[in-house]
């Protein structure tokens, strides 16, 4: 049986960390999150990602209500039913997705903001260098 040993291809073997994107929300950043529409574009996820996870982190209730996280303005594309009136974690993750050139990453909230503290965590892995690191392996 023949093979090629591609071990030391400069890209065969490649490995990423988790990676998070955090979005802080609350009383000390109430002027960024005073719009009525309730919709703000917070980032944007690198290309070539794949999108495994999703949560509202709830340290000090909020008066911002219900969160949900969308890669469109008012989307839910990413997380549902989180809660940013309960201390805790929270919200429905919507499925494992890919990122592909890239997404936008918008907050939806029911309410102003003018208390609380909270974050929206999106955790992703990159599978190509697209943005931080990356270790090679060969030859393990």
């Amino acid at each position: 049986m023949a093979n090629r040993n591609n071990t030391r291809a400069g890209t065969a073997h490649l490995k990423k960390t988790l990676s998070l994107f955090a979005v802080a929300i609350g009383a000390e950043q109430a002027a960024d999150y005073a719009d009525a529409s309730g919709n703000y574009l917070v980032g944007y996820l690198p290309a070539d990602a794949v999108i495994v996870d999703a949560k509202v982190a709830t340290k000090v209730a909020s008066d911002a209500g219900a969160v949900t996280v969308g890669t469109t303005e008012g989307g839910s594309e990413i997380l549902t039913a989180g809660d940013s009136t309960t201390p805790g974690l929270s919200g429905t993750f919507a499925g494992e997705s890919m990122t592909n050139t890239g997404v936008p990453v918008f907050v939806n909230l029911d309410a102003v903001v003018t208390a609380g503290d909270f974050h929206v965590i999106i955790e992703y892995q990159e599978y190509t260098l697209a943005n931080g690191d990356m270790t090679v392996v060969d030859n393990i």
